[in-house]
């Protein structure tokens, strides 16, 4: 709804119940409930000198359903918002069978359903802006149509993991990849992250899905071992072939960001060795319960690799340099 005033269902149903000696103001948040912009109780005032029919009991009892149907977060309707409701719920089936800890369909489920979501996410955006999403058969845009789209609302890095995910979809629908896929794992993330993002841009912060879903907890441990060794055996022959499809499909260049592929950097937090779960040293053979990484220091000239008599000469090279009565320390 993109007006304040009453739709004609609506003040069918307004002239019923005031006539039933219903409030104002119950009505008021009957109709405003998942309403937007809402209505104020002066659109109800000279409600008897409406033509319309009054609303049956039937349409009263519908009308009643479907309010109560209204998520009361996101204020969306599974009527009203249909395809950004239908959005919503399909990202959310996704990550929901991604973390359930027994399912290991993760890399054949998770492209599919998430397709679905941004599919429908992105038809309700250009319905909404007036653009015909359907041709002459019935046939709706394809995602990867919207994507080629030059007024496509999407910005590079999420374009090319939709087309990575979408490459992936393509080849699980049909082949088996004799691993579970984890290398695909931080494409899920990213596409999760832009998924909210674009959904509460384009839609509002209501519509969002951040403050939705838990945290996924786990009954194991990180051994950065056992990473390693099941990450050597996701690099079978099967997912070096979808990765080389998904390098020329998405046309990757190196340099995507964490739109594209999530990636995660460890920060510090002071602890005794004690207290650690994992140890940072250069020489650590006491870290027999403890995961040991050890660090090699990285020697000055390859930090600062520029000496001050090198910096002054390539300044000077550019043309930029103005006075050398500046000291260089």
């Amino acid at each position: 709804m993109k007006t304040a005033s009453l739709t004609e269902k609506e003040k069918r149903v307004a002239k019923k119940l005031l006539s039933d000696g219903d409030t104002y103001q119950d009505i008021q948040q009957l109709i405003n409930t998942g309403r937007s912009p809402t209505i104020n109780p002066g659109r109800l005032a000279r409600w008897k000198e409406w033509e319309t029919e009054v609303a049956s009991d039937l349409e009263i009892k519908r009308f009643k359903y479907e309010k109560s149907l209204v998520d009361l977060k996101s204020g969306l309707s599974p009527i009203d918002d249909e395809r950004l409701y239908r959005a919503r719920e399909a990202m959310i089936a996704a990550v929901e069978i991604f973390n359930n800890p027994t399912m290991l369909f993760k890399v054949q489920i998770y492209p599919v359903v998430s397709q679905i979501a941004w599919t429908y996410l992105l038809h309700e955006y250009y319905d909404r802006k007036g653009v015909e999403i359907s041709d002459e058969n019935g046939n709706s845009l394809l995602l990867s149509q919207i994507l080629a789209r030059p007024d496509c609302p999407l910005e590079g890095d999420v374009k090319k993991n939709l087309s990575a995910i979408k490459i992936l979809r393509d080849n699980v629908e049909h082949k088996t990849l004799s691993s579970i896929g984890r290398t695909y794992w931080p494409l899920f993330q990213a596409n999760c992250l832009n998924f909210d993002q674009t959904i509460r841009k384009l839609f509002g912060e209501r519509a969002g899905l951040r403050d939705t879903l838990s945290f996924s907890l786990q009954f194991s441990q990180m051994d950065i071992d056992q990473l390693s060794q099941l990450q050597a055996y996701d690099l079978t022959p099967e997912i070096e072939a979808i990765d080389q499809a998904i390098t020329d499909g998405a046309a990757l260049t190196g340099d995507e960001g964490a739109n594209y592929h999530f990636k995660v950097s460890y920060h510090f937090e002071k602890a005794t060795k004690g207290d650690s779960h994992i140890v940072f040293s250069n020489n650590n053979p006491e870290a027999k319960t403890k995961k040991s990484i050890l660090t090699q220091k990285v020697v000055g000239d390859e930090l600062w690799p520029f000496k001050p008599g090198t910096v002054v000469e390539k300044v000077r090279e550019g043309g930029t340099l103005r006075s050398t009565s500046t000291i260089i320390s």
